[in-house]
């Protein structure tokens, strides 16, 4: 997964630190923390040719440290291989003669003069960060009573199911029915995929979703019944509270979004 960002020369090496620094703070937002980040400074001498500099974001997995990101500044080695008349644009980089492209990949400064712009590359390997995630979103705590329960810390906006929506009561109708109603209503939000639960045990169907990452259930109860209002079971604290279905929604988007 590669993006190249284009930069005037001469600004490469700051807006390349402020790359390396976004790239950490995205990681981070993921759920990979710094204290389990290391960067690597690629020396000169294990630099590809195209590279001035190259920082990589390297990260602590239970096997041993490996690479999740790259991020190099290839000053004009992209551009200036790609580019016609490659004499007349003042290329720093070491770059074969191109006589195929049909193209000068350059722009004009305010003087007048051809300018090939360096570029700034970071890239990520998909599969390394999923792990990293996972491997930082799993955990098993100890609970009273000499029990365990899994748990998959994801980030709302990673959880692959956003709320989990359970009557208290699988046989009970009328609390089937707001139940169903709840999850529809979440649904057209947009936020991602809500739940409808219905397995009669309320227990089991949180443990079910902590070990899947969603970040709350929704019970409907019956005080639900009576006035309108649920309870909402947050994932990482097992803390319960009561919110009025007028308020739910807003609660939900700002549980996802944050």
């Amino acid at each position: 997964m590669e993006l190249e960002y284009f930069v005037v020369p001469g600004t490469d090496e700051e807006i390349h630190n402020s790359w390396v620094q976004d790239r950490l703070d995205w990681w981070n937002k993921q759920g990979v923390p710094m204290k389990s980040i290391e960067l690597y400074e690629v020396p000169d001498k294990e630099l590809a040719h195209y590279s001035k500099r190259t920082v990589d974001i390297m990260y602590r997995f239970p096997h041993g440290i490996e690479e999740l990101e790259g991020i190099a500044n290839r000053a004009d080695f992209d551009l200036g291989s790609h580019s016609k008349k490659q004499d007349d644009l003042n290329i720093k980089s070491k770059v074969s003669e191109n006589k195929d492209s049909n193209s000068k990949l350059a722009i004009q400064n305010d003087d007048g003069d051809w300018v090939v712009p360096y570029v700034i590359e970071p890239s990520a390997g998909v599969e390394r960060g999923f792990l990293a995630i996972l491997n930082e979103a799993y955990s098993i705590e100890k609970l009273d009573g000499g029990k365990n329960r899994v748990v998959l810390n994801l980030k709302p906006h990673l959880a692959p199911v956003k709320a989990a929506v359970i009557p208290l009561k699988k046989n009970n109708e009328n609390m089937v029915k707001l139940a169903k109603v709840v999850k529809d209503q979440l649904q057209k939000l947009g936020l991602g995929r809500i739940i409808f639960e219905n397995t009669g045990n309320i227990g089991k169907s949180y443990r079910k979703h902590d070990e899947i990452g969603t970040p709350v259930c929704i019970t409907i109860d019956f005080e639900s019944l009576d006035n309108e209002s649920v309870t909402i079971r947050d994932r990482d604290t097992m803390d319960q509270s009561r919110v009025s279905l007028n308020e739910l929604s807003d609660f939900i988007i700002k549980k996802i979004k944050s």
